[in-house]
């Protein structure tokens, strides 16, 4: 009688269920981005695979009623991008239309794929390439989606703690977040004021030496007709306006590959060529114009040229974008130029008979050998002819290129999704480099992107 009580007692209790698991699921979705509770603790490294599913009913064995698990729903497959602290951020791959294609969301399930599934190595490509034709470089992370079209970005450490921060401006306002801008949350804001300001690009150094980054905000005054720059320190979290300057402000490359902060002031009123560029200084607490000019012969404007040490033996060449944006460079006899045209900034003014286009920067890099690379960007036009004089853009490539010598030529280049401002080399950790690329789409948003360079 007893054992049969305890028989009924545990029919009517059912079968134990183990308690829900901790650990594997969704925590958001953004388009093709999601974010996973799964971290480097779990085994999520940059390029493993991860599959998101749904449990569905019991299976039960047919003769002996054990329990064999659930059925599961595959919802979609992906590949981890970054890892932090606390979780993941990986993006699903692209499924074909054959029919009803299930939705991620918060919640699903979420399983890394075994470890050989990522490998160590991208595959091979379908095709060899043709010879003189560059490669495709895939990105090595999407940032989140940004609800705004950058304007600018600088990247530097802002509150001395020794890593780099990223700022991302749009017309009026710019905003600080973690490197590499993996979510979209801001750690500080600061906008411009007043009406019909307008912000054109963001430049980022220590010029008062006290260990932070200023951020340097050049913007246009369309009320004043005035091209100038507020300085901004990061001050308990916040924006502090330190300084405003008379000038734009911006960095490139000197003659040694050395980094150099340079400034313009830009007369309101006819004159043209502008005038000469200059270094930007810091000296007994003000920010004064300093010595020697800066711009070579033919390269009038900031926001176009730099220097590169093409030959060890030679002199350094100037390179700049003409007026018609292809890339020159200039040696002391002679000069090369592209076929292609670079630079074509969606951001720029209309200053009296001129049209200024705020390019994106180029970047020469050296290694032990000298001159390495020159990276570029090429922003693409929409369809259309008015579309590139309107600053209409829908599509860019960044472009890594070698000198053989005689000519640039594409080692590699990404196809970005969109337009891109600007971009900046960074060392993230000690002994690993990385481009930081930002990049606006068409409809209105825009992310950072990161390269291996």
């Amino acid at each position: 009688m007893i054992v049969l009580a305890l028989a009924s007692l545990l029919a009517l209790s059912g079968p134990a269920r183990a308690a829900a698991p901790s650990k594997g699921y969704v925590v958001k979705v953004d388009g093709a981005q999601v974010w996973l509770d799964l971290t480097a603790a779990d085994g999520a490294v940059p390029g493993r695979g991860f599959q998101v599913y749904e449990e569905g009913e019991d299976l039960k064995h047919p003769v002996t009623g054990e329990q064999l698990g659930k059925a599961e729903k595959n919802i979609a497959e992906g590949r981890i991008e970054l890892v932090s602290e606390k979780h993941s951020l990986g993006r699903t791959a692209a499924r074909p239309l054959s029919g009803p294609v299930p939705l991620v969301r918060a919640g699903q399930r979420a399983r890394l794929a075994a470890a050989s599934a990522a490998p160590d190595a991208p595959a091979a490509p379908a095709s060899p390439r043709r010879p003189g034709e560059a490669d495709l470089r895939a990105p090595r992370s999407r940032g989140a989606s940004l609800p705004f079209v950058v304007t600018g970005m600088a990247v530097a450490d802002f509150d001395g703690a020794g890593k780099p921060q990223i700022v991302l401006s749009d017309d009026k306002a710019f905003r600080l977040y973690a490197y590499p801008a993996a979510e979209n949350k801001v750690l500080a804001q600061g906008e411009l004021p007043g009406t019909g300001v307008r912000i054109l690009s963001l430049e980022a150094a220590d010029l008062d030496g006290d260990k932070k980054c200023e951020l340097y905000v050049s913007a246009y005054n369309e009320q004043f007709r005035r091209l100038e720059t507020s300085v901004y320190a990061l001050d308990a979290g916040k924006w502090t306006k330190t300084a405003d300057l008379p000038m734009l402000v911006r960095a490139h490359q000197n003659e040694k590959g050395e980094r150099v902060v340079a400034s313009q002031q830009i007369q309101d009123d006819k004159t043209f060529p502008f005038g000469a560029v200059y270094p930007l200084l810091y000296k007994d607490g003000r920010y004064a114009q300093g010595r020697p000019k800066l711009n070579p012969k033919r390269a009038d404007w900031l926001y176009g040229f730099t220097y590169a040490q093409l030959d060890a033996a030679g002199e350094p060449a100037a390179l700049y974008l003409t007026s018609v944006n292809s890339l020159r460079a200039q040696f002391a006899k002679g000069h090369w130029r592209s076929a292609e045209s670079f630079g074509q900034s969606p951001t720029r003014v209309r200053w009296h008979d001129h049209l200024l286009e705020f390019h994106p920067a180029m970047l020469a890099t050296y290694g032990p050998k000298g001159f390495d690379k020159l990276y570029i960007v090429r922003n693409l036009a929409m369809l259309g002819g008015l579309a590139n004089p309107f600053g209409l853009f829908n599509g860019g490539e960044l472009h890594a290129k070698n000198w053989t010598g005689v000519a640039f030529e594409t080692a590699w280049k990404a196809e970005l999704g969109g337009s891109s401002s600007g971009f900046a080399l960074v060392e993230p950790e000690a002994g690993r480099r990385e481009l930081a690329v930002a990049v606006a789409g068409s409809t209105g948003k825009s992310a950072v992107w990161t390269f291996d360079p």
